[in-house]
């Protein structure tokens, strides 16, 4: 297992140990599938505390770099929370699937520019109350 440093937190930088084999897997009829590497991620200061993934990344990606991407999920998934309350990302009504693209590439390009402008003033939550959208939640805050 190796010592790898993914990423800056709040108590410290955040230390797991990593490992990564070369695995065959099997589908739901036992059919053989194609061969993946399993990664197995352990927190140093846990170790009852085990992940594991299957990837299809080359054997060249180095593990620090399957470590990164694999845990950024909670990262990703608090900005879809963000995407969903800010920017109105679930708040779709559309008859087509080329509706449903719009509505997805315009909420995430106004969560891009909330995120900007957050940064841009220095806060650390995006403006507004949290909630659905409304026509003063950025006015107010950047104002």
């Amino acid at each position: 297992m190796a010592a790898i440093t993914v990423r800056a937190g709040q108590k410290g930088p955040l230390v797991v140990e990593a490992m990564t084999a070369r695995v065959v897997t099997k589908d739901k009829v036992h059919r053989t599938g194609a061969e993946e590497r399993l990664v197995v991620i352990r927190q140093a200061d846990n170790p009852s505390e085990i992940s594991y993934a299957l990837s299809n990344a080359d054997a060249q990606v180095p593990l620090a770099e399957l470590v990164r991407v694999k845990c950024q999920r909670h990262r990703i998934e608090e900005m879809f929370e963000e995407a969903k309350g800010e920017a109105g990302l679930s708040h779709y009504e559309v008859r087509s699937w080329v509706g449903w693209h719009h509505h997805m590439t315009l909420a995430l390009l106004a969560l891009w520019f909330l995120i900007l402008e957050k940064s841009r003033i220095g806060k650390k939550k995006l403006p507004g109350r949290h909630g659905s959208t409304g026509a003063g939640d950025l006015l107010s805050s950047v104002a």
